[in-house]
């Protein structure tokens, strides 16, 4: 997800409780996991399987739960559970808003497209120009579809991905990674 704004890295290790190490001035624009992170991304890792990959990704962030070498530039964010803070980031950024309407007032849809009747558009939604969306479809919250897309009857775009963090050290082992829309 991207921030509606860059975001003080500060600002962020303090929402996180987090200690800062390396670039103390920098702003960050988004989170993502490591498959698709960008420079000026927030990244999180909680394994040293996935360490050396986070920190050389293109994120320029760090949460993490151990000190390590890093390129300069980044900054790392040490916290004991990378996945909990996470999950607080988007809580804090992203928060929950319902919408009862079928297609919410925040979402918007370009030129020459279609949305057909039973086809649900969430919060802050954008759909490009000449696009096709089919009865039935649901869109959920932050997604953005280009222009000239097809969705066919029955599709769901932007659900929570399938992805649970396991830590038996914990009263809930199994705890589900909040998506944040879908570019």
């Amino acid at each position: 997800m991207k921030f509606d704004q860059p975001v003080p890295l500060t600002q962020i290790a303090a929402l996180i409780n987090a200690t800062l190490l390396g670039n103390k001035e920098a702003y960050a624009t988004g989170i993502n996991e490591i498959h698709v992170v960008e420079e000026g991304d927030l990244v999180f890792v909680d394994h040293p399987k996935y360490y050396d990959k986070c920190i050389n990704s293109s994120a320029s962030f760090i949460i993490i739960n151990k000190e390590t070498d890093f390129p300069e530039g980044k900054a790392l964010l040490l916290v004991e559970e990378p996945f909990e803070a996470y999950l607080k980031i988007v809580d804090y950024y992203r928060p929950f808003q319902p919408s009862m309407d079928i297609v919410a007032e925040t979402a918007t849809i370009g030129e020459g497209s279609v949305v057909m009747p039973n086809a649900y558009l969430g919060n802050q939604v954008t759909v490009g120009k000449n696009c096709i969306i089919f009865p039935n479809v649901t869109i959920l919250d932050h997604c953005i579809l280009g222009d000239n897309v097809v969705i066919q009857s029955g599709t769901v775009i932007g659900s929570d991905a399938f992805y649970y963090n396991k830590k038996n050290n914990r009263d809930i082992h199994y705890k589900k990674m909040t998506s944040c829309g879908v570019l």
